[in-house]
């Protein structure tokens, strides 16, 4: 059986740290533009009003547990809050969260003509960037939630259970 725990401690931190980039760069673009809806009065549609907003807690829930699951992992803290489960519930929340925001706000961003005047959408191009660097994040938690699938199925084969740790 190959030993994944060296490729685990490096790759880990690199991941989440990758991810946390990303879900910082949503939730301050995201911010910024609920913050200029609610100066500059709210876009017409109820879609991407509600999505953007969605985003922001989207980009801070992230951010915010990606820091805190670097903070552990690095600290070598471990338990139930470091383990194999922890690790697949948090990012698959993650993923859902990630996928509908990014999802509602691309139905109608997604195609809208940016360099128009009357397009209707406030702030279309930070929306399109939201819309872009959430489906980068996501596609990343798709890897992440691939791998950690992989470690609890050699983690069960192995003997050892989802409450285990890591490395």
């Amino acid at each position: 059986m190959v030993d994944l725990s060296s490729a685990v401690r490096r790759g880990h931190p690199i991941a989440f740290g990758i991810f946390t980039v990303f879900a910082l760069i949503v939730a301050i673009i995201a911010s910024a533009v609920v913050a200029d809806f609610n100066s500059n009065g709210q876009p017409s549609s109820k879609l991407v009003r509600d999505s953007t907003r969605f985003m922001v807690f989207a980009g801070w829930w992230g951010f915010l547990f990606s820091l805190v699951y670097i903070g552990l992992f690095l600290s070598g803290i471990g338990g139930f809050l470091s383990s194999i489960a922890s690790h697949a519930v948090f990012i698959f929340l993650t993923w859902v969260f990630w996928l509908a925001g990014s999802a509602a706000l691309s139905t109608k961003v997604g195609s809208a003509d940016c360099s128009a005047d009357d397009n209707g959408i406030p702030d279309c191009s930070a929306l399109r960037a939201i819309c872009a660097f959430g489906w980068i994040g996501w596609i990343e938690l798709t890897c992440m939630l691939g791998v950690i699938c992989y470690l609890a199925y050699k983690a069960f084969s192995g003997g050892r259970g989802m409450n285990d740790g890591f490395a």
